[in-house]
């Protein structure tokens, strides 16, 4: 009884407003498309508050863990290959995902190959141990309900980069520090470590230009 009762109040007091705010933070960084595939979509909440304001009307979750009666069509995922070929959605929406993952530079290189525009995170940096502790906490209470894997991974700013880079992406966009958390969670969250991007598959470097032969050149 005091279980269900903590749990239904971190959900009105911490999980609904957070919902709202990653799914307004991952519009700002899509601004309008027809579809999009949500990776690790739980019970479909931000998918479904974010297909209303992207105007999407394809959207379709995987998740490796199915809820009952989720919001959106949700199917089920091994966690790091996508049953979709390429390019089958304009957008890949992997809203704290990444940091759950065991591969994580394989499932964005992968959600990349399904994004034919490009591929919305929201997750979290880390800035030392005092964040890896704070992060840790954060994750282990808004998971506790759906009983998801917490391994605790978290990526420094460079940590990232390096993530995209070696998924063959680059970061088109980057809202950061980013509010998800109201007061008083706030003062313990912290802005700073949360964050949303977009992120567009690299561009092929350009051809290297022939070379030039002079005139003046004997045999």
């Amino acid at each position: 009884m005091i279980r269900r009762a903590l749990f239904d109040l971190h959900r009105r007091a911490v999980s609904a407003p957070r919902a709202e705010r990653v799914a307004a933070a991952l519009a700002a960084q899509i601004g309008q498309a027809d579809s999009f595939l949500d990776v690790g979509s739980g019970d479909g909440v931000i998918a479904a508050d974010l297909a209303r304001r992207i105007g999407a009307t394809r959207v379709t979750g995987v998740d490796v863990k199915l809820r009952p009666e989720p919001l959106i069509e949700i199917v089920p995922y091994d966690g790091e290959h996508l049953p979709f070929p390429d390019d089958a959605f304009e957008v890949v929406v992997l809203s704290d995902v990444l940091h759950h993952c065991a591969h994580p530079a394989a499932v964005l290189a992968d959600a990349l190959r399904v994004a034919s525009r490009a591929v919305a995170i929201k997750d979290h940096f880390r800035f030392g141990s005092v964040s890896d502790k704070i992060l840790l906490a954060m994750d282990v209470a808004g998971n506790a309900a759906p009983g998801v894997l917490v391994r605790g991974t978290y990526f420094s700013p460079a940590d990232f980069m390096d993530l995209v880079q070696g998924a063959s992406g680059h970061v088109a966009g980057l809202t950061w520090p980013l509010r998800i958390h109201d007061l008083p969670f706030r003062l313990l969250t912290w802005d700073s470590l949360q964050f949303a991007a977009r992120i567009e598959r690299a561009r092929p470097a350009p051809a290297a230009p022939p070379p030039s032969s002079s005139a003046s050149e004997t045999p």
